[in-house]
């Protein structure tokens, strides 16, 4: 099971757990790859997809329905909060993928009334075509199977589904430069954002503090957002803080014990982390955000170190 600073090359959730690359593929069972990507039969018997650039698997313990359901949908009280809202409730998926994460969001607020705008991201269509070629094994695909090929060949779909109503769009891209531009202020404010790019050792570009603090600022204040993702390191949890985000522990995946939510209102956190883990922190070896897409591990800064003293949610301040 990863440590705390789980955020090296073996630690990510992509990564198999004890094993690596082509060992954990012939002990896993593998379809030959015909693209970049191979389907990967995981230790519980169910079936995912293997990056073969990257070294990594998507949803690699508990499978992709499992997980997307865990992180996303219950930890963020999804379909009640799609229910409550009045208008269009908006829902960004960095990181589409192999789109388990949206169909997950989408299969479990189909049965209630609510209208849904879905703005994914990512590098490349690629997963997606690759699983829609593997429904039978990759059986969250199910069902929607014509609304993933439409998004492919034109970006976009809208349908209807019962009283739910669906807008879904995907944005193929380099996300941190997208988000630096200009187009990046047009795009709907979210509501929720599922974070899901790759490990930070495979992905760093992903991870950075100017990425996250212009998320942050993209946000609407008056609009409550949160965003979980899979890591639970030190390292997240302090460029989330210093971003300007409050940052909890959120929900168990598999082995995980627990990850990581962010949100931009402390009422979206449940478990928000407390003064003993700032502590913590402060003695990590791997806690130093990230300042450019180059990966390493550092101790926190002296510059850091007061920024998260001051943070609001450790208040009263935290003394030297």
């Amino acid at each position: 099971m990863p440590g705390e600073d789980d955020s090296g090359p073996a630690a990510g959730r992509r990564a198999i757990p004890g094993f690596k690359g082509a060992a954990a593929r012939r002990l896993l069972g593998v379809v030959p790859p015909h693209t970049g990507y191979e389907l990967v039969r995981l230790a519980n018997g169910l079936w995912s997809v293997h990056s073969l650039a990257e070294g990594e698997t998507f949803h690699p313990v508990i499978g992709p329905a499992a997980e997307a359901e865990a992180l996303y949908v219950r930890q963020l009280r999804l379909r009640e909060r799609a229910r409550a809202h009045p208008g269009e409730f908006v829902v960004w998926d960095v990181g589409l993928g192999a789109a388990a994460n949206a169909l997950g969001v989408l299969r479990h607020t189909r049965d209630i009334p609510c209208s849904l705008r879905l703005v994914s991201f990512d590098r490349t269509i690629e997963p997606l075509r690759f699983a829609l070629q593997h429904v039978e094994p990759l059986d969250y695909l199910r069902g929607y199977e014509v609304r993933a090929r439409e998004l492919i060949a034109h970006r976009q779909v809208a349908f209807a589904e019962g009283q739910q109503r669906v807008r879904w769009e995907v944005h193929l891209a380099d996300f941190p430069a997208l988000l630096a531009s200009p187009p990046a202020r047009r795009f709907p404010k979210p509501h929720v954002i599922m974070f899901d790019a790759f490990s930070p050792a495979r992905n760093p570009a992903m991870w950075t503090l100017p990425l996250f603090r212009t998320l942050q600022q993209l946000l609407d204040p008056a609009r409550p957002c949160a965003m979980p993702t899979y890591s639970r390191s030190t390292m997240l949890r302090v460029c989330w803080l210093v971003a300007g985000f409050y940052v909890g522990a959120g929900h168990a995946t598999g082995e995980k014990e627990e990850t990581t939510i962010a949100a931009n209102t402390p009422d979206l956190i449940a478990r928000p982390l407390d003064r003993r883990w700032l502590m913590r922190a402060r003695r990590s070896t791997s806690a130093e955000p990230l300042q450019t897409p180059d990966y390493r591990q550092a101790p926190l800064s002296a510059e850091t170190w007061e920024q998260l003293k001051g943070h609001p949610q450790f208040s009263p301040a935290v003394p030297p």
